[in-house]
């Protein structure tokens, strides 16, 4: 294909001299009949009219004219904003805060919400669930013998996995170095198509009842921890004291199902009974930790897997029914169903969590980008009032209204696209900030957020729009110019005075009121913030310093596990500048809960939810440690050791929902830990 402007040089030249070799005719006609030289040229050029005009209309029938206004309109644009660059920097600034805003946002939002998995063809991928009687919602955690059964009976599938989260230390003892773990299923890389990038993949052979162990990595923890060498590939990994041998290596780009997560070492299911010995999940039909995705047949359609998993489901449901169980509770447990439904966005936490607040950011920044058009718009109005002459003399000369309109809706365009380069290094600020922002060291968030093609095109959609956006009305009413007061030099605007600023008068309405609403949103935020901030959480969370240890990898016995916590316990309270040190299994607020169903011994209380309450197991120092006041009885000491009767301290919320108004010390409790079993009683000895 031949460059549209080869020839453009050519062609004007080629006109130029067609237009004064008409001219030059037309005039020696004119001289031949008695007109002096002079008065022939001026006769002449009266005659062929506008030349300017003649010369704009014979190009518009060049091929590619478009193009080259384009470009003529780009380079006169980059020429009068260099002129003027404190309004150029002002409007780029602005428009890369709204702009970059908006990239940020959806560069999140894309990430969580709309890209699929880095799988081959995702959107085949179905998540399976679980849905009881009454519930708005399918459940997809799983126990292992449901999983199991499901990998047996179904036939809908041409694969089907399951996974679930661990985390494993790498130490050999010492500090604590924790990493993501994955148990996952044989057919968990098979199904999805990833290929290994070294070695290769867990296959049916890997993932046996009584296994020894193997681990595949992702790619990132193989580079970061063994340099991406091919040696790495049979070496034994140390995992929580366990080793294990290294099979392989997963793709670059393929962080897991989990969206929001990622793993580096992933594990066959079978190691479960590895790691957690007689505490194994494996036959346990109340341990709820895994999830299930599968790839239908070719040719079976979504609604052919949902109908078969229904059929299949009180066989399956009836195979796995938890022992323990009330009749009640089996009978609802059998009654559940399997469903199915789309999963080539992968599963994410992050996703049901923030689904509103992204879609709440999306909008909010959306009304920044308009505020910000509003700016740029009341400065170009005002820019416009010193064009006005310019205008009306190529206005004058033959340039056509629309064409003028154009010219300046490149100019706006341009600012815009400008202000769009420097907002993408603002988005990729932003974007980092937001992801730490809902990340937590207890539950790190992994996004992997770039900026691709689709976030791009996006940025460039929304510049073009912004640039039309604020030039429309500024380009409009500027080329409403009177030529006769142009070229007297007098007042160029057609409209009354006052109409003049009835534009501007709109635009500072709507500026005013996109702030408005946003001054009453950020009030709201703030006002909610403050509330959260100044919440009484019933402790005092000043001066408090959380320490996490792990002592899986300390071989000792269990009597003097709790010995060697006591020590340790005993010289953090001695540290110089310690008021008081305490244990707790679960840290307040901390993103985990463990909640039971509590009953009275003595019969009454509430039932079913309402008996429902959140536990912890903490020491002695535990209330005065978190400065929370103990409002009736006393707190744990030293008479409550091993072998001692059970003792529980609850808050005032538990003692009013349990016993209203009546005293709850020396009150037994038991708590149903597993439907169907009970714990020895509790007496309540403190109200905190």
């Amino acid at each position: 294909m031949k460059f549209p402007f080869r020839k453009r040089r050519q062609r004007d030249q080629e006109l130029n001299e067609e237009i004064q070799a008409h001219l030059a005719l037309s005039a020696r006609g004119e001289v031949e009949s008695g007109q002096t030289h002079k008065d022939a040229e001026f006769a002449a050029r009266r005659e062929f009219g506008n030349e300017t005009l003649a010369r704009e209309t014979t190009r518009d029938m060049w091929p590619w004219r478009w193009l080259a206004d384009l470009f003529q309109d780009v380079r006169y644009g980059l020429r009068l904003l260099g002129k003027n660059p404190g309004f150029t920097a002002v409007c780029i600034l602005t428009l890369a805060f709204g702009i970059g805003a908006n990239t940020a946002i959806f560069s999140l939002v894309d990430t969580v919400m709309l890209k699929m998995l880095p799988v081959q063809k995702p959107e085949e991928l179905m998540v399976v669930g679980t849905l009881s009687q009454g519930d708005d919602e399918p459940s997809t955690t799983f126990t292992n013998p449901i999983w199991e059964q499901i990998r047996d009976h179904q036939d809908v599938f041409s694969g089907v996995f399951t996974w679930g989260g661990a985390q494993f230390d790498l130490s050999q003892g010492g500090e604590s170095h924790l990493v993501d773990g994955l148990y996952v299923s044989a057919d968990y890389f098979g199904t999805l198509g990833v290929s290994p990038a070294a070695g290769r993949l867990f296959t049916s052979g890997d993932d046996k009842r009584g296994c020894g162990g193997s681990a595949v990595l992702s790619y990132g923890f193989w580079r970061d921890h063994f340099g991406g060498e091919q040696d790495a590939i049979g070496k034994m990994l140390n995992l929580s004291g366990h080793p294990m041998e290294v099979i392989g290596v997963a793709a670059q780009g393929f962080f897991g199902v989990d969206v929001g997560q990622k793993f580096d070492v992933a594990v066959p299911i079978c190691t479960e009974a590895i790691f957690n010995g007689k505490d194994s999940m494996l036959d346990h039909r109340s341990a709820w930790w895994l999830s299930v995705v599968g790839r239908p047949k070719a040719g079976v359609s979504a609604e052919q897997v949902s109908a078969r998993l229904k059929v299949v489901s009180p066989q399956i449901f009836s195979a796995t029914v938890p022992p323990k169980w009330d009749s009640d509770l089996q009978k609802g447990y059998q009654a559940r169903i399997l469903v199915s439904s789309q999963a080539g966005k992968g599963l994410s936490y992050v996703r049901r969590a923030y689904n509103e607040p992204l879609r709440m950011l999306m909008t909010l920044v959306g009304l920044v980008l308009l505020i910000a058009c509003a700016n740029i718009a009341g400065l170009m109005l005002a820019r416009a009032a010193t064009r006005q002459k310019e205008i009306s003399i190529r206005l004058a000369i033959g340039a056509s209204r629309a064409r003028l309109i154009r010219q300046l809706l490149t100019e706006c365009v341009l600012l815009s696209l400008a202000g769009a380069s420097l907002g993408i290094l603002f988005a990729r600020w932003g974007c980092a900030l937001l992801v730490r922002i809902i990340s937590s060291p207890r539950s790190p968030i992994f996004l992997q957020i770039s900026l691709d093609a689709r976030v791009m095109e996006f940025t460039a959609g929304i510049a073009v729009l912004t640039g039309l956006l604020f030039g429309m009305l500024p380009a409009f009413r500027s080329t409403r110019v009177s030529l006769t007061s142009a070229m007297k030099g007098g007042q160029l605007d057609e409209t009354p005075a006052r109409s003049h600023f009835r534009a501007g008068r709109w635009i500072v309405a709507g500026q005013v009121a996109l702030s408005l609403v946003l001054l009453i949103i950020a009030g709201l935020f703030l006002g909610s913030f403050n509330k959260l901030i100044t919440l009484d959480a019933g402790f005092d969370r000043t001066n408090v310093l959380i320490v996490r240890a792990d002592s899986q990898n300390v071989i000792v016995s269990n009597e003097q596990r709790a010995a060697m916590w006591q020590q340790t316990l005993q010289r953090l309270q001695n540290l110089p500048g310690v008021m008081s040190a305490s244990e707790s299994v679960l840290t307040p607020i901390g993103g985990m809960t463990w909640n039971d169903e509590f009953h009275l011994m003595a019969g009454g209380g509430p039932k079913g939810d309402a008996s429902v309450a959140w536990e912890n197991y903490i020491s002695p120092e535990y209330f005065a440690t978190l400065r929370t006041p103990i409002r009736a009885g006393r707190n744990f000491d030293a008479r409550d050791a091993v072998g001692s009767p059970h003792v529980a301290i609850i808050n005032e919320t538990m003692a009013r929902n349990f016993f209203g108004a009546s005293n709850p010390i020396e009150q037994f409790l038991r708590v149903e830990d597993e439907p169907g079993t009970s714990t020895p009683p509790m007496q309540i000895v403190g109200v905190a």
